[in-house]
């Protein structure tokens, strides 16, 4: 009797210990655009690939003047304001009469904020609304 309750608990045992080691799974990383690469295919008109993240804009063009605009689902276009890199976060300063204009309605508005690229390619871009904010914004060219 003793022999079967131990051999039942040796079982148990080793049937556990196995379970408890996770099965290897290969992860994809993430892809990441070094600033050069990013510098190199940031500038042009992208169009929302993923629209359940919320992307603001349907369509972003990002200008080599530095101009940032966005323009809605009827087409109309509405300047968001200026861009510049800092490293891989594309640092947005709206117009000064859009931050005055959004305070005296009682909305919080930056007076710039900064949106992380994850990655940028020919037909790819990539990045979040914000630095404390999750989720993505997919871009398609």
């Amino acid at each position: 009797m003793k022999r079967a309750i131990t051999f039942c608990i040796l079982s148990l045992l080793l049937t556990a210990c196995r379970h408890a080691q996770p099965e290897a799974r290969h992860i994809e990383p993430q892809k990441r655009s070094t600033e050069a690469e990013i510098r190199q295919h940031l500038v042009g008109e992208w169009t929302c690939a993923d629209p359940s993240d919320g992307c603001w804009y349907p369509r972003l063009i990002i200008a080599a003047d530095g101009s940032l605009t966005g323009v809605l689902a009827n087409g109309s276009r509405e300047f968001i304001g200026t861009w510049e890199m800092s490293h891989t976060l594309l640092r947005v300063t709206p117009p000064p009469a859009s931050v005055k204009a959004a305070r005296a309605n009682g909305l919080l508005m930056n007076d710039w904020d900064y949106f992380p690229i994850v990655c940028v390619g020919e037909h790819e871009l990539v990045m979040t609304p914000g630095i404390s904010m999750t989720g993505r914004w997919r871009y398609k060219r």
